[in-house]
Order: C-alpha cells, then sequence, then structure tokens
C-alpha cells in the first residue's frame, strides 16, 4: 500500500508507513482489506473464547468470596463472640415476644 504522506510503498498488511510512520489506513473502511471467511471465524472463535474465560474466572473469584466470607463469619461467631451474647439474645427474644406471653398469661389464668 502507498502512503498518503512520503509516497513510500508499504508491504500488504502493514499499517504504518515503513519510512514516515504515518497510519495507511483511515477512519473511513473505503481502503481497508477485508478479511476471509476463514479470518472472520478464526476471530470470532477468539472473541468468544476470551469472553467465556473472562466470564469463568470472574465466577470463579465470585464463589472464592463467599467462600471467604462464610469462613470469616463461621470464625467471627465460634472464636470472637463470646456465647454470653447469645444467650444474651435468647432472653431478651423470649421476653419481647408479645405473642408467646400472651399464650403463657392466659393458660396461667385458666389454670387457676
Amino acid at each position: 500500500m502507498k502512503c498518503s504522506r512520503c509516497g513510500t510503498e508499504n508491504p500488504k498488511g502493514k499499517s504504518i508507513c515503513l519510512k514516515c510512520g504515518n497510519f495507511l489506513y483511515s477512519a473511513n473502511p473505503n481502503n481497508r482489506v477485508p478479511l476471509t471467511k476463514e479470518q472472520k471465524k478464526q476471530r470470532r472463535r477468539s472473541i468468544f473464547k476470551g469472553t467465556s474465560l473472562g466470564c469463568l474466572w470472574s465466577a470463579l473469584a465470585i464463589i472464592g468470596m463467599f467462600i471467604l466470607l462464610g469462613i470469616i463469619s463461621y470464625l467471627l461467631v465460634r472464636f470472637v463472640i463470646p456465647e454470653d451474647y447469645f444467650n444474651d439474645l435468647a432472653t431478651i427474644s423470649s421476653t419481647q415476644n408479645p405473642g408467646e406471653n400472651s399464650t403463657q398469661m392466659t393458660t396461667a389464668n385458666t389454670a387457676d
């Protein structure tokens, strides 16, 4: 292909002039070399392979983060938070549940 700036004849398939460094192809597609069917097929395969591998690595990273979060949560509950905290929560929730207390009071009143 001939350079539009300096007129140097460049080998086919080059995109930059060997002499002046000018781009041989412009933004309009009139002077571009079209791809063959086999090249298009190869390009689609490589794009699909790249995107599927990217999705696979992303999914593995997300799964890994969930596993790590589960391990950290387990260790936090098991070793950092004292057992008295859970006992206090159970006591508070049982005293604040009005439905449970009203049924206990009703049964206690009918027993008298």
